[in-house]
């Protein structure tokens, strides 16, 4: 019996073989669990098996899981280099047939400027995402979508799990003094609003304003309030399957509960919480894109980059779907002050607001 899913990949392959008899440029706009990865790879077998192929992506694991995906569809095409983001730019003066990038909007400014004098060298180039903003698409325009898949077609056939999102607002804490770069003993809550005082007066272009307001961003992510906050989250979650997304090593290694990251480069402890063997895992910049998590309950972000893609890409991380009538549950910790309200409903958009509860 041939399934929801089957149906659908095979659409979407008959649409991109279609597409690159004319075309040269052209994304997958896929939601998670629809098959994108296979959906590449028999459109690439069923055209062109024996062209010479570029694949990149932001996190080494996804080369694994290409790696198995290709051996799992019979995909014997031997002339394949497997490329980091990172390292794009050893390769500028290659040529290829078809170029594969995964995850395209994880790319760094730097690092698309690479790809880009890649592709001017080559014939044919395949975007993929399940999560592609405005903002992303307007990075590449001249590239064409070649299908589109939202996470609400995949919750409405079945495929993907319905899921709810609430935005804890945390207050910065206000007892707590530890002194700042000139020695002098202050809260959170007094440097955050000193970062705001001094940013109000400066031009958002200049250097010193982008300097001070990553050191803002930086108070933020490391917050008192937030990791008190989300430490008492974890124990009413005691029992769920819970990744945390920190954004900084130290931060992972203070919520009480094993920490995965390149600091500790502790690639035990990642493959402990796949099998099941403890149930709450904080990350660092590790293992956001590309990878499902096992029997995921629930996701808690105490990070941003404010790319809609990128929360997007996060939540798609806990809507697997397990079992009938799963609901994933996503929680973004967020600071009460108008900054990061902004920028946290800006990375919201690209979600069904119905879904989004404020606490």
């Amino acid at each position: 019996m041939v399934s929801k899913q089957d149906k659908l990949q095979e659409e979407i392959i008959d649409k991109t073989i279609d597409f690159y008899k004319t075309n040269n440029l052209g994304y997958l706009d896929l939601a998670m669990r629809s098959g994108k990865t296979k959906i590449t790879l028999e459109s690439i077998k069923r055209s062109m098996e024996s062209s010479i192929i570029l694949l990149c992506y932001p996190d080494n694991k996804l080369k694994e899981s290409w790696k198995g995906e290709m051996e799992k569809w019979h995909f014997k095409n031997h002339s394949i280099d497997f490329v980091n983001f990172s390292s794009l730019h050893k390769y500028i003066n290659n040529y290829y047939n078809f170029i594969i990038c995964d995850e395209f909007h994880a790319l760094s400014m730097g690092e698309a400027e690479s790809l880009s004098k890649i592709i001017k060298n080559s014939d044919k180039t395949i975007f993929l995402s399940g999560t592609i903003s405005k903002e992303t698409k307007e990075k590449w325009p001249e590239f064409k979508e070649i299908a589109k898949y939202t996470t609400n077609e995949g919750i409405s056939a079945g495929i993907l799990s319905d899921y709810i999102i609430t935005v804890h607002l945390v207050d910065l804490d206000n007892k707590i003094k530890t002194p700042n770069r000139r020695g002098k003993l202050l809260t959170e809550k007094q440097k955050y609003d000193n970062y705001g005082f001094v940013l109000s007066n400066l031009d958002r272009k200049s250097k010193t304003f982008m300097h001070l307001a990553l050191a803002r961003n930086r108070l933020s992510l490391s917050s008192i309030g937030k990791i008190e906050y989300t430490k008492k989250l974890l124990q009413k979650l005691s029992g769920k399957r819970v990744i945390v997304f920190t954004g900084l090593s130290e931060v992972a290694d203070n919520l009480g509960i094993p920490s995965y990251h390149s600091k500790s480069n502790l690639e035990f402890v990642f493959e402990g919480f796949q099998e099941g063997k403890f149930n709450q895992l904080a990350l660092a910049a590790m293992g956001k894109t590309g990878i499902t998590y096992n029997s995921l309950d629930s996701v808690i972000l105490l990070n941003f980059t404010y790319n809609a893609s990128d929360t997007s890409q996060q939540l798609n991380r806990c809507i697997k779907l397990d079992y009938s009538g799963k609901v994933a549950d996503m929680h973004l910790i967020v600071l009460n002050e108008p900054p990061e309200l902004k920028k946290v409903k800006e990375s919201l958009s690209m979600l069904d607001q119905l879904k989004i509860k404020y606490v």
